[in-house]
């Protein structure tokens, strides 16, 4: 009897951002490398806290290189909780992963 193979879900990965600018480019790089390995619907949010560094051009540079990647923009500081909610809200498929952007944890522990 053949086994039918079931379609992997999709993926969302988001980043809360808050003046992580020295990190959020390489932690976005990473994941996208991480979540390819996974399945090939996935999505990288990048939510930008109301950054007052680079932070929002180096999202909006990363969403525009590479189209899995997408950015929402706070234009002020809403906390870590208001960055969790706005990622939680954005992301659109079955399953989502999280981590900050400050690149304290792998995005390759992700699988």
């Amino acid at each position: 009897m053949q086994q039918l193979s079931r379609p992997q879900p999709g993926l969302s990965v988001f980043f809360p951002a808050y003046n992580d600018s020295g990190t959020i480019a390489s932690l976005v790089i990473s994941a996208l490398h991480a979540a390819r390995e996974l399945t090939s619907d996935f999505e990288i949010i990048i939510v930008n806290d109301g950054s007052a560094d680079a932070t929002a051009e180096i999202a909006d540079e990363l969403a525009r290189t590479y189209p899995e990647v997408r950015v929402v923009h706070h234009p002020r500081n809403r906390g870590y909780g208001g960055a969790l909610r706005s990622g939680f809200a954005a992301a659109t498929r079955e399953l989502v992963f999280y981590t900050d952007g400050d690149a304290q944890y792998d995005p390759k522990e992700m699988a």
